[in-house]
């Protein structure tokens, strides 16, 4: 399924949940790897460390967070307002947090996004070769970033074949195919048990190829993490429902989660309302990690779900929603279009197990379908023709 609904958070204080630490300890610039940039120096790679003060825990989850810039802005670093604002929060609620930089490129290129993925590679395999130093669990490694930051972490996670190094095609390529890279620690391994993709997709407006979504597979099967701003002008709403609508199909335990009216990264201080999107973005990021540290074989059995087949998508005239989980039971259904217009709004009952609605008086392009019935919820990217 798409999206998920919230977890439910009671109102007292639980580790991984709310801040239950009042401080962080944070350690600057340490040195995670190096590798060769593009201009053929040496690069050392660093990160800060972010963990709860007086933590008493000798294994905690991990968060790698990866910040954005199209892979060539080297204004942007592990050091923006909003990553530390981020970083802070999440090991206030007892995480583990490394914000890191990575080889920077002169364009958005195979090379570019490559590079980056070898980078964050290394980091992974640093905090498992330092585990017990960092009090890592190295089980409940996640990796998360914006952007260019967002692409790095689907790459990290889910290719894991040569072929799949080869993308994308876009110049100049990597001189390095390998899927682990030599940025660090090769003894380890890079895998992780999730990845937070924030406005990220599989390609840019400009057609600039990004990520395929055919890496994403059932096994292994880290969790994936979507949230997206339906107004962005760099990487579309549908770029990014495209990594989901391939988690879905192939069993990737995700959640899809719109940002209705936001621009792209829309929490980058100091955009308007900036603060309120970051704590949008952790309120939907919490929950998500909580499932995924309390082991759950499946989000689903934390978070809560309709169970709902569409079809058929993409439609001309009829839509057929099909769920015997609220059969006889009472659905809100709102389409919207990617720009954020509201185009179908109807509280309707299905009987049956089946409900049809009727899109002939729509225009042609692509919708979000949003289905509710009490606490659980649906999202799906629809096509009318």
């Amino acid at each position: 399924m798409l999206l998920l609904s919230l977890l439910s958070v009671k109102s007292f204080a639980q580790r991984y949940l709310t801040p239950v630490f009042s401080s962080t300890t944070v350690s600057i610039n340490i040195q995670y790897g190096s590798s060769t940039n593009y201009r053929g120096n040496t690069q050392n790679l660093l990160l800060d460390f972010y963990e709860p003060t007086g933590d008493i825990a000798t294994e905690r989850p991990l968060v790698i967070y990866v910040h954005g810039g199209g892979f060539i802005d080297t204004n942007q670093s592990k050091n923006l307002v909003h990553i530390v604002a981020f970083s802070d929060s999440m090991a206030r609620r007892g995480y583990a947090v490394a914000c890191i930089n990575y080889r920077l490129d002169t364009s958005i290129s195979n090379r570019a996004v490559i590079n980056a993925m070898h980078d964050a590679k290394a980091a992974v395999r640093f905090f498992k070769s330092n585990r017990t130093t960092c009090k890592i669990d190295t089980s409940l490694i996640f990796i998360g970033g914006e952007s260019a930051g967002a692409i790095t972490s689907m790459t990290t996670t889910y290719i894991n074949k040569t072929s799949e190094v080869l993308y994308s095609p876009n110049s100049p390529q990597s001189t390095n195919v390998t899927v682990e890279g030599n940025s660090g620690n090769p003894e380890f391994s890079s895998q992780t048990k999730a990845a937070l993709c924030f406005c990220g997709g599989t390609k840019t407006v400009l057609n600039e190829l990004l990520f395929d979504t055919s890496a994403i597979e059932i096994n292994p099967n880290p969790s994936l993490l979507i949230i997206h701003g339906t107004n962005d002008p760099l990487i579309t709403t549908s770029s990014s429902l495209n990594l989901a609508i391939r988690a879905n199909n192939v069993g990737v335990p995700n959640l899809f989660y719109p940002m209705y009216g936001a621009t792209h990264c829309p929490w980058f201080f100091p955009l308007t309302d900036s603060w309120k999107y970051l704590d949008t973005l952790i309120d939907y990021t919490v929950p998500f990690l909580y499932a995924c540290v309390q082991n759950s074989t499946n989000i689903n059995e934390v978070n809560k779900i309709l169970d709902v087949n569409i079809y058929p998508n993409p439609a001309k005239n009829t839509i057929n929603i099909v769920s015997k989980s609220i059969d006889n039971k009472s659905i809100t259904v709102t389409i919207t279009s990617l720009d954020n217009k509201l185009v179908y709004n109807k509280k309707e009952i299905i009987n049956g197990s089946k409900l049809s609605i009727d899109v002939a008086n729509l225009m042609s392009g692509a919708y979000i379908i949003k289905l509710t019935s009490g606490e659980e919820y649906f999202y799906e990217k629809i096509i009318i023709q």
